[in-house]
């Protein structure tokens, strides 16, 4: 899993975002299936999956990974912690590039 996602964020740099969505698709899989669904790892790999949606355009599913990855942090680490807010500034540029200002604005 570590192998795939690492040949996808080296995809993402050089622009190639549909090969490197299939690589986080294969990497995201057997996380789940052997981390399991509530994992550091997993939450990883969905925000990775979800900065190349965002540079896609794909801004729904973008803002769907994000969550999911927010909802593993809050599980998994204490309350204010830098990495909550970072995910929160990462949807709020989704959600500004959707032109949801007001939503976008909430999260900053």
């Amino acid at each position: 899993a570590s192998t795939y996602h690492s040949m996808a964020t080296v995809l993402t740099a050089q622009g190639r975002y549909d090969r490197a969505m299939d690589l986080y698709e294969t990497c995201l899989a057997i996380r789940l299936d052997t981390l399991g669904p509530g994992h550091p790892s997993v939450a990883s790999t969905y925000h990775n999956m979800a900065l190349v949606l965002k540079k896609q355009g794909q801004y729904d599913r973008a803002t769907e990974l994000h969550e999911k990855y927010l909802a593993i942090q809050l599980g998994t680490l204490i309350p204010g912690h830098p990495s909550v807010a970072n995910t929160n500034r990462n949807m709020a540029s989704v959600l500004k590039a959707q032109g949801q200002y007001d939503r976008a604005m909430e999260l900053y």
